[in-house]
């Protein structure tokens, strides 16, 4: 596994951190099989895990917390990297909600008591990050600066950051680096648009982190659409339902293409190379419910992606039919 500085702060991140959300999160996937995930990442030099509050109906913290308990047995806690979330109050992507809007709470106690119980449900003692998730500049206000650098100051966590799909809030964040420490932005091959606010960010002493890098799976030949398992079901359900999901899947058939001409590599080994390439990225999160996924993943870290194939990726986002970032 290879490191890297995560912007101005002291931490040096793994190139693949594990993303604990999804299905790996739900109740119905087996807690033996979703530590099987954790703790091969781990032994594999992972040292990065993201999650957040709401995650998985509020199950995923917990769980995560249960297995880090057990690696913290035998390990140093400055081992491990832990970051969550805290602001969106529901749920989270509830694929059958008649909900138009999502319910969130920025105010200055109902973060700090959030980042409270994420610290007890995560078992760390603090939080390496804490992200304001999906906050905007507007909900940004004086008095939640004020609490959060107090929060830090009680040691509660280390540095802040923001998970945004916003370039007007990733904009903010790069004009304010006395405030913000990282951003977990969407960043794969359909959205190589992202890269001059990337490099913005970057200037700014910024850490980046990218999510989405495989594009909700719609970069993967077959990935959508098989029904082997429950957590198929769950990822299909989630690509027909919801909007995004069918921006990236109407998007993804010629670069799919693309990603399928890399030597030596699988099609998703060539999507995180790409997006790895990108020096300003720090990491990427991968979620995933396979120990076979997440080892083919991280071998990309140490893969060569040839020009040609570089090329085709390229090309085959300026042929995009249409914009998918915001």
């Amino acid at each position: 596994m290879n490191y890297r500085r995560l912007g101005k702060t002291n931490l040096e991140v793994s190139e693949i951190a594990v993303g604990c959300s999804g299905y790996w999160g739900h109740q119905r996937f087996p807690e033996k099989k979703a530590e099987a995930v954790i703790c091969e990442a781990f032994e594999r030099g992972v040292n990065f895990f993201d999650t957040g509050h709401n995650y998985c109906h509020f199950n995923a913290e917990p769980r995560l917390g249960r297995i880090l308990k057990k690696i913290l047995s035998g390990h140093d806690r400055s081992q491990l990297i832990i970051s969550t979330k805290a602001g969106t109050v529901i749920p989270s992507a509830p694929l059958f909600s008649k909900r138009k809007t999502v319910s969130k709470d920025f105010s200055p106690d109902y973060i700090e008591k959030t980042c409270a119980k994420s610290i007890r449900n995560l078992n760390c003692d603090y939080l390496d990050i804490f992200q304001l998730h999906g906050i905007r500049e507007s909900q940004i206000t004086p008095a939640l600066i004020e609490r959060l650098l107090s929060m830090k100051a009680k040691g509660m966590f280390r540095y802040l950051g923001v998970n945004t799909h916003s370039e007007s809030d990733m904009l903010y964040i790069a004009k304010n680096p006395e405030i913000f420490d990282m951003v977990l932005l969407d960043y794969n091959v359909l959205q190589l648009d992202r890269e001059p606010v990337i490099q913005e960010l970057n200037q700014a002493g910024i850490g980046v982190v990218a999510g989405t890098v495989l594009a909700q799976g719609h970069l993967v030949q077959g990935k959508i659409g098989s029904l082997k398992s429950r957590a198929d079901i769950w990822y299909l359900a989630r690509a027909i339902i919801k909007p995004t999901g069918r921006r990236l899947s109407r998007n993804a058939k010629k670069m799919r293409e693309a990603l399928s001409s890399a030597k030596s590599m699988t099609a998703a080994q060539a999507a995180f190379r790409y997006i790895l390439e990108n020096q300003g990225i720090a990491s990427c999160v991968f979620g995933t419910t396979n120990v076979s996924n997440l080892l083919e993943i991280i071998e990309a870290t140490n893969k060569t992606l040839d020009d040609n194939c570089k090329t085709s990726i390229q090309k085959a986002f300026h042929e995009l039919p249409e914009k998918i970032s915001v």
